[in-house]
C-alpha cells in the first residue's frame, strides 16, 4: 500500500507543479476529510472541505487570493495508506503585496482505490492571517 500511496502523491504533486488543479482535484475521493486550519474569517481559501467540488473552490479562491512563488516538497514519508509531505512555501497576497514564507506539513490518507481521503495542511496560520490584513 505504501507504493500506491507514494504513486498517488507523486502524481498529485506533479499535477500541482504544472498548475493542473483540475487534475489534482480528480485524485480526491467523493468523501474527503480536508482541512487547512486557521482564521477562516480572514483567509477565505482555508478551512474544511468535504468533496471534490469544495476542493475545486479552494483552488479558485487560492488563485484569486495569492500569487504562488514557491512550493517545495522536501520529503514524503509513506506508511501504508498514510503519508506526510514536508516542505516550504512562499506566496504573495494579492490584496496586500505581503509575502508569506513558511514551512508546511501535509498529512494524507489514500484509499484502496488510489484516491486521497484525507488532506490536512499545517502551516504558520498566524503569519498567513496577518499577511491578509491591510
Amino acid at each position: 500500500m505504501s507504493d500506491r500511496t507514494r504513486t498517488v502523491l507523486d502524481e498529485f504533486f506533479r499535477r500541482m507543479s504544472t498548475g493542473d488543479t483540475d487534475g489534482a482535484t480528480e485524485l480526491f475521493a467523493e468523501n474527503v476529510a480536508w482541512d487547512i486550519p486557521g482564521a477562516t474569517e480572514l483567509v477565505p481559501w482555508i478551512g474544511p472541505r468535504r468533496n471534490p467540488a469544495e476542493i475545486r473552490e479552494f483552488y479558485d479562491l487560492l488563485d484569486k487570493g495569492l500569487i504562488k512563488d514557491r512550493f517545495d516538497v522536501e520529503r514524503v514519508l509513506a506508511d501504508g495508506p498514510h503519508a506526510v509531505a514536508i516542505g516550504r512555501l512562499r506566496s504573495i497576497i494579492r490584496s496586500t503585496g505581503k509575502v508569506i514564507e513558511t514551512a508546511f506539513t501535509i498529512e494524507f490518507e489514500v484509499n484502496d482505490d488510489g484516491l486521497i481521503t484525507k488532506y490536512l495542511l499545517l502551516e504558520d496560520s498566524w503569519h498567513v492571517a496577518n499577511a491578509v490584513l491591510p
